[in-house]
């Protein structure tokens, strides 16, 4: 059997040899310490006794000293009078000869490194191919002080490399000059001070990734580059890799060091700064680009996307976005023709991908805007509704509403958060998909003061609902039922309330159902009234105002277009529908709540939209509604008449029958003293269905309102005219953890003064509300002196009174999230949703900041 173990002598005549080798090139360092650049190298000793002498005070002993590796802890001085290091000057083909020694005076020995690097002693450090590995920081630090020019070999005779196979190209290949210097775009050429060339190794290395340990690179593994047909475009991909970027740096940072007299690399500098600023100038278009298609709810990607591909396809907005800005900005042309050119770039950035990444860094910056503007305000009210998508997933909206203050301006906001699926439709799901929300937001549940929900039962329940299970946790978040929803199903109950009244709705919902089913019907419709009907739904606030408003301006006109379609040209359906329709609209009750919701509508409709504002107080809603109760009541009498009045006439003038009801007489008991209404004729009880119907809407309305009521009451003091007034007492019970009682009471008396001496301002606060009191105090910079009652009035102008914001998120949903967008992800989609939503947070994005979020994900291929 062979023997693989070498013997014990032949192992000692191998070590033996070794250690005479390591004894011949002692010293043979010290011949990169040359004193050619003025400064002398300072020896620092840490010899035995023997080295110096105490009594020789005025002759100085010299002793033989090997020369070693040096370096000053000082850094290099001549001090005059002081010995210096003769140093001779050794030619590079010595390298490997025994040291000479040197003459050293033993007052100028302070610390004496003993030996060399033992990995520097049998090492040719001319030739990058023979440097140890691992690399000890001495050896480094000599290396970086010698400088790249000595190892890089740009004159010698390169090898040539004879590829393995079959090429057109021919076999073999060689490596020229030209590879050491980088064109630049002006057409001038920049030396490769990295590029080093390896004699012994036949093949190229990067002296910085050599030196620092890069071991991702060829450039820096032990046998190197050799493979020139592959020169283009590994020398271009290396130079631009981070890993050789921060190589790079660290070389000529240690550089300045060791030398403070030196610079980094101007030019190399200045071509890395370029590459930088110009891939940074690309972002910049393209984060410009997907910040409008965000804006405009427009989808990114198309059919297909091939970018090398020809232009006669649709590659989708963002890339053909891409392609019309590059007619006219020079820099995106030069990436477009790059990459269709077949040409080695790093990145396109253009990837879906990379959209994502973007898309998502732009929603979370707004996100966090929002979030650190909540977080100084202190207070904030939670907003949650939902809706189904085109997915047929619940998407839950996320508002949150806050008092914005900018020094003196004082904004009430309602800022849009997320769309995010609930895990459940229960009230406990929803309760913990809230609070886990609100706190991975960043926020504490502790400062929230209000929750608006509609008016589920699962939401506004009071003992199991979601607000119920909140408020277990905070007493303190007051729930406030949507005022929208409230007064549309007061509208809805209302309109149930009689047999006469659903009929009439449900004629309008089969006017609406009868023209939309066919497009000639529709067409005939519009051709003679000008319009289209509308269509009645219970959840939209405004459809049954729209709808009857249309039918009422148009009734004659609607009644001729289906007496044209009951002719005997037309299909049996359509003469069918229309001939119902006819019997159905020209009769006396139709045409009575016709007139009567004509007339409530409008005004229900009106609150309507003034309850949708944003950062509407609770005091102005309250306000509102109080006007809209107090009109009802008011007109009621005349209501009913002019909707009896407006039904006789129009049956007079259409020629409409008016039908007499049969009366039915009740056989009275002898004790029973009911009046003789018992039998009523037919306008008598259609009166009566009227009145009960607009009873209903009052009788809801104060029922529903009376909570929002309760909470101006107690808010009611804030108010300038109650709080400026003397002699109004301010019910504080239900504020006392918020603030200080008695401080609140010397503010209060302070604000006072400070009104009564501000004539002018006096007469214009009295009337207006709190937002109006807190512009005043911020305006005047009494913050400091009525902190207390700043407290209370955010507090109170946090509360919110409306989903409205989320309702309104709803039509972004319908928008961005549309049948051909439908596998859309939750996290595009809310970060989507909110840079169209929130247009002017998005507008003022730092997109230094979004770049710089965008490297520091994960290691790029460019740096930026």
């Amino acid at each position: 059997m062979k023997r693989v173990k070498e013997s014990g002598a032949k192992f000692r005549k191998k070590r033996a040899k070794k250690e005479a080798d390591a004894k011949k090139s002692q010293g043979a360092l010290l011949k990169y310490f040359s004193s050619s650049s003025g400064s002398k190298a300072t020896l620092t000793s840490s010899v035995a006794s023997s080295s110096c002498s105490s009594g020789s005070d005025s002759s100085e002993q010299e002793e033989d000293v090997p020369a070693v590796a040096v370096e000053s802890r000082s850094g290099p001085t001549t001090e005059q009078g002081q010995d210096e290091i003769d140093s001779p000057e050794v030619s590079q083909a010595s390298s490997h000869k025994p040291a000479e020694k040197v003459n050293v005076a033993k007052k100028d020995i302070i610390e004496i490194v003993p030996f060399a690097p033992a990995e520097a002693k049998d090492v040719n450090l001319d030739d990058v191919g023979c440097w140890p590995s691992p690399m000890t920081d001495e050896v480094r630090t000599l290396l970086v002080r010698r400088g790249s020019d000595l190892v890089q070999h740009i004159d010698c005779k390169f090898a040539d490399v004879v590829r393995s196979g079959t090429s057109t190209k021919g076999g073999t290949r060689k490596l020229t000059k030209e590879w050491f210097y980088k064109p630049l775009s002006n057409g001038e050429k920049v030396l490769r001070t990295w590029m080093v060339y390896s004699p012994s190794k036949q093949s190229l290395y990067c002296f910085c990734c050599k030196l620092f340990g890069n071991s991702d690179s060829n450039f820096a593994s032990e046998e190197g580059f050799n493979k020139w047909w592959k020169l283009n475009p590994r020398i271009g991909d290396h130079e631009n890799s981070p890993g050789h970027e921060q190589s790079f740096l660290k070389w000529k940072e240690l550089e300045v060091r060791l030398n403070r007299k030196a610079t980094i690399d101007q030019k190399q500098q200045e071509v890395f700064e370029s590459e930088v600023k110009k891939w940074r100038d690309v972002l910049y278009r393209l984060l410009n680009i997907i910040q409008f298609l965000a804006k405009q709810n427009l989808a990114f990607r198309g059919h297909r996307e091939d970018i090398r591909g020809d232009d006669s396809g649709n590659r989708g907005n963002f890339l053909e976005l891409v392609h019309l800005l590059a007619k006219y900005d020079p820099l995106l042309m030069e990436h477009l023709t790059k990459i269709k050119l077949g040409a080695r770039v790093p990145v396109s950035y253009l990837s879906p991908e990379t959209q994502n990444e973007f898309i998502n860094l732009l929603g979370q910056q707004v996100r966090s805007t929002i979030i650190r503007r909540i977080q100084e305000a202190k207070y904030y009210c939670v907003i949650f509704d939902s809706t189904p998508d085109i997915s047929h997933n619940d998407q839950m909206s996320q508002v949150l509403r806050y008092v914005h203050i900018e020094g003196e301006k004082v904004a009430v906001v309602e800022s849009f958060i997320d769309f995010f699926e609930p895990k459940g439709k229960n009230a406990e799901d929803l309760s913990n998909d809230i609070i886990a929300k609100i706190t991975s937001d960043g926020l504490d549940i502790q400062n929230l003061r209000g929750q608006a929900y509609d008016n589920a039962a699962t939401m506004s329940g009071i003992h199991n609902g979601v607000q119920a299970r909140i408020k277990a946790l905070n007493p303190k978040a007051t729930f406030v039922a949507c005022t929208n929803h409230s007064l549309n199903l007061a509208g809805v109950h209302a309109a149930s309330e009689s047999v006469n009244s659903v009929t009439f709705f449900g004629t309008l919902e089969k006017l609406f159902a009868f023209f939309s089913a066919s497009t000639a019907r529709w067409n005939a419709l519009v051709a003679v009234t000008g319009q289209a009907v509308k269509r009645v739904t219970e959840t939209r606030w405004s459809a049954r105002h729209v709808a009857v408003k249309m039918l009422k301006n148009k009734f004659e006109l609607v009644l001729e277009v289906l007496e044209e379609l009951t002719d005997s040209s037309q299909t049996s359906e359509t003469r069918s529908g229309a001939s119902l329709l006819l019997t159905a609209m020209q009769s006396f009750n139709f045409l009575t709540f016709l007139g009567f919701w004509a007339a409530v509508l409008p005004e229900v409709d009106d609150a309507q939209i003034y309850l949708q504002q944003r950062g509407l107080s609770v005091d102005k809603c309250t306000q509102k509604l109080c006007a809209l109760k107090t009109l009802l009541v008011e007109s009621r009498d005349r209501f009913v008449q002019d909707a009896i009045d407006f039904a006789k006439t129009l049956c007079e003038k259409l020629g409409i029958e008016l039908k007499t009801r049969r009366i039915r007489r009740k056989r009275r008991m002898h004790d029973d003293e009911s009046f003789e209404d018992a039998a009523l004729s037919h306008e008598q009880e259609l009166r009566r269905e009227v009145f009960a119907s607009f009873d209903k809407i009052i009788q809801e309305m104060t029922t529903r309102f009376q909570q929002i009521q309760e909470i101006s009451d107690k808010f009611g003091f804030l108010t300038p005219a109650n709080l400026l007034d003397s002699k109004y007492e301010c019910d504080l019970s239900h504020v006392l953890e918020d603030i200080d009682k008695d401080e609140f009471q010397m503010e209060r008396k302070r604000l006072q003064q400070f009104v009564a001496s501000s004539e002018s301002e006096e007469d214009n606060i009295r009337g207006k509300g709190p937002l109006e009191l807190l512009q005043f105090i911020q305006k005047l910079n009494l913050g400091i002196s009525v902190p207390n009652i700043i407290i209370l009035i955010r507090i109170y102008l946090t509360l919110a009174i409306s989903v409205a914001s989320c309702e309104r998120s709803f039509s972004k949903l319908k928008l961005i999230k549309n049948y051909l967008r439908s596998a859309m992800s939750s996290a595009r989609l809310s970060n989507l949703a909110i840079l169209s939503i929130e247009q002017e947070l998005a507008a003022n994005i730092d997109f230094d900041k979004v770049i710089s979020d965008f490297a520091a994900q994960k290691a790029r291929r460019i740096r930026l």
